[in-house]
């Protein structure tokens, strides 16, 4: 199997995981809420998940690389699941708790495990084509999916709606549905994830031999490229949170509580299907600007920046939810790029363990801007607290205009000495 055909199955493979989390993702703040669940306590929940995968997130990417990355990704897929089916069956702000407890767990559990093993299989089979590339492939595989989940969790909730089913029990449908994905993905994984490298078995050594390999990763982070990806995602990253944990909360104030809980499947599937697009616009800027990843992480952060101005300052429902697609298109244009380097600056002893670690750090972030703007919402209001959001991540535009993040040579990446 070459590099694209690779690309390719392990693109449809994740794009149904991405389509059953869409069909949950989008109804979950407003499970929330129909649930009665306050401002304050949507950010207890949220950051319960948050905590979760950060108490989890290193030690179990060290884990990864000890007994292999198949093991706990399918052990991450049996947790989304049980995480649904709670949330499903007990409907309350205890209950989305739990499921929180589940849902960070299993997230932990895949951090470093399914796109470590694609890198080393990708950087191992035969063909040209650079990572860069084949992450867009798969990008716009997975958001494409993703988008048709989206939408599909749209139309049941507006059909729902119309023949005057209950909510609630429209979330639950959805509910059952992705965790349904998820057994087909799990299935899926065992059967066609093929791990080349000889891992340890599940025992008692394997997990004293991860304290060594959280040593050698939180070294291996030290890296002129990976220290300084680090940094600016726990810059960017509390902004995108604050903003996608909250901004149905704005939306339900623009429209004075009216009765539109369709409509989020349905701009998550357009802003999933515009991340396709950027997938593509990433590899055209990275062509044009020479390979030069730094300016096109650069121009992705200046897009963000631009639609967070315009987000916040929208009073109008139809402004408001196209700045929020710009917002989203933004945060995925020049991600391959962030992938690229981040996969030639890391070596494949260590390479669960370093995924961990920036998960951990964008994962810290994120439970940071979650609840920073549920504090901030209650004293100068949500816009405010995400224009503020703004001007913090800002500060990342110098990192990615670093000559380290903007050199040609795979090789200068890969060992700056």
């Amino acid at each position: 199997m070459n590099r694209k055909q690779l690309s390719h199955y392990y693109g449809l493979l994740l794009g149904l995981f991405f389509f059953g989390q869409f069909l949950a993702l989008p109804i979950l703040t407003p499970l929330f809420i129909e649930m009665g669940a306050n401002i304050e306590e949507i950010g207890v929940i949220m950051a319960v998940m948050g905590g979760t995968v950060i108490l989890l997130e290193i030690p179990t990417g060290g884990l990864a690389d000890e007994i292999g990355r198949k093991k706990l990704f399918i052990s991450s897929l049996v947790l989304n699941i049980c995480s649904l089916l709670i949330l499903c069956v007990y409907p309350s702000v205890i209950g989305a708790i739990l499921s929180m407890l589940f849902w960070g767990a299993g997230i932990s559990l895949s951090s470093g495990t399914i796109t470590a093993w694609f890198v080393e299989t990708y950087q191992a089979s035969e063909g040209e084509q650079s990572l860069q590339k084949g992450f867009a492939m798969v990008g716009f595989r997975t958001n494409l999916m993703g988008a048709c989940g989206a939408l599909l969790g749209s139309l049941l909730v507006y059909l729902g709606i119309w023949i005057s089913i209950d909510q609630l029990t429209l979330f639950r449908i959805l509910l059952l549905a992705a965790a349904s994905c998820y057994l087909l993905v799990s299935i899926a994984s065992f059967v066609w994830i093929k791990e080349k490298r000889v891992f340890n078995t599940m025992s008692k050594s394997s997990f004293n031999g991860v304290s060594l390999q959280l040593k050698n990763g939180i070294i291996a982070v030290s890296h002129p490229v990976l220290w300084r990806i680090l940094m600016s995602g726990l810059l960017a990253i509390p902004l995108a949170s604050a903003i996608e944990k909250f901004w149905q909360v704005e939306f339900y104030d623009i429209t004075q509580g009216e009765s539109l809980a369709w409509m989020f499947g349905l701009v998550f599937a357009v802003t999933l299907f515009l991340a396709g697009l950027a997938a593509r616009v990433t590899t055209w800027l990275c062509d044009t600007l020479n390979q030069q990843m730094g300016k096109v992480l650069f121009i992705g952060l200046m897009c963000q920046l631009l639609s967070v101005i315009a987000l916040s300052l929208s009073n109008h429902i139809i402004l408001f939810l196209i700045s929020f697609i710009a917002f989203d298109f933004s945060l995925e244009l020049g991600a391959s790029a962030r992938s690229h380097l981040v996969g030639h600056a890391t070596q494949d002893k260590v390479r669960s363990t370093v995924d961990s670690i920036m998960s951990f750090v964008s994962r810290t972030g994120g439970v940071l801007g979650t609840l920073l703007c549920a504090l901030g919402a209650s004293y100068m209001g949500l816009t405010n607290t995400w224009l503020v959001g703004a001007a913090i991540a800002s500060f990342a535009s110098v990192i990615f205009l670093s000559q380290i993040l903007n050199t040609r040579e795979e090789s200068a990446i890969a060992d700056p000495s």
